[in-house]
């Protein structure tokens, strides 16, 4: 037998993409490219949902701490000359696979998928204007401002475990499957922030008071679009039979418009983050296949 041999394989049922070289350990190996896309209909925001989200935040609220493996981390470096810190060690391994030494020229493909340059000068002023209708409307929202408040860090999970109906008790490896992948997801944004290097709104306009500080990093993509989106597509991967995964495009939606209300991120911005999390999909179920599996069995 030889060493690698080239499949298109299930893990657990899950179908992986065509043209992976998989060990005979089942390792990816060396050079092992992923490809194929996968399509989805834009989430919309609606009064019943947010309603729904407001009278959620009276549930005690999942804080404690993800005990999976996936929590050891890796410090790697990118192409783009960005450090990759703190992301899980075995999920960000499979990505960087193909990685032979650390410090190189070519940059790996999720590294360089498609996704569109910021919008120029003028029109992130016609965005900005939105977002100063938004912040005004901010004012009288209370809802909406505990909402982004809350929404600041990926910290507190609730949001994304109330429509599965589930908790780190009942569910711990599905958990530290959604913790790694707002973690993964968080670094290979900065990769992209990073690329386009686009000025915040208010460090373009001084007209614009954001309810919130400004990250210390770029605004485009927008890093919670990316990440919330992301784990909409890997649990509906994981779960395609179960309606509860739609409503987390509603809630990757919400999050990030709350981020526009907050006067942080153009609504482009918001845009892109969805792009790329559907563009990365493909690199993140592959990365995370192990930690989909032991999900998996706590839904049979």
């Amino acid at each position: 037998m030889s060493d690698t041999q080239s499949t298109s394989c299930c893990y657990n049922g899950l179908p992986q993409p065509e043209n992976i070289e998989i060990s005979v350990e089942g390792e990816l190996s060396a050079g092992a490219l992923l490809n194929g896309e996968k399509r989805y209909s834009s989430a919309r925001t609606s009064q019943s949902y947010a309603r729904a989200l407001s009278q959620s935040k009276s549930k005690s609220k999942s804080k404690s701490k993800s005990k999976s493996k996936s929590k050891s981390k890796s410090v790697v470096t990118t192409a783009g000359g960005g450090d990759v810190l703190s992301a899980p060690w075995e999920e960000m391994r499979e990505l960087f696979v193909q990685l032979s030494p650390l410090n190189r020229r070519r940059a790996l493909r999720w590294e360089s998928l498609s996704l569109p340059p910021p919008p120029n000068v003028p029109d992130s002023f016609n965005e900005i204007e939105d977002l100063l209708v938004k912040l005004e409307m901010l004012q009288d929202d209370r809802y909406r401002q505990e909402e982004i408040a809350d929404q600041a860090t990926s910290d507190d999970l609730t949001e994304i475990l109330r429509p599965l109906d589930i908790s780190e008790d009942s569910h711990p490896a599905t958990v530290s499957l959604i913790r790694a992948i707002l973690d993964l997801c968080e670094r290979v944004g900065y990769v992209y922030k990073r690329k386009f290097s686009r000025l915040r709104p208010n460090q373009l306009s001084s007209a614009l008071r954001p309810f919130l500080d400004n990250p210390p990093h770029e605004s485009y993509p927008s890093n919670h679009s990316f990440q919330l989106f992301s784990v909409a597509e890997v649990m509906t991967r994981l779960l395609p039979e179960n309606a509860s995964t739609t409503e987390l495009f509603y809630v990757a939606q919400r999050v990030a418009e709350n981020r526009e209300f907050a006067g942080i991120h153009y609504a482009s911005d918001s845009f892109a983050g969805r792009e790329l999390a559907r563009a990365f999909s493909p690199y993140l179920f592959n990365a995370c296949r192990r930690s989909m599996r032991d999900a998996l069995q706590e839904w049979l």
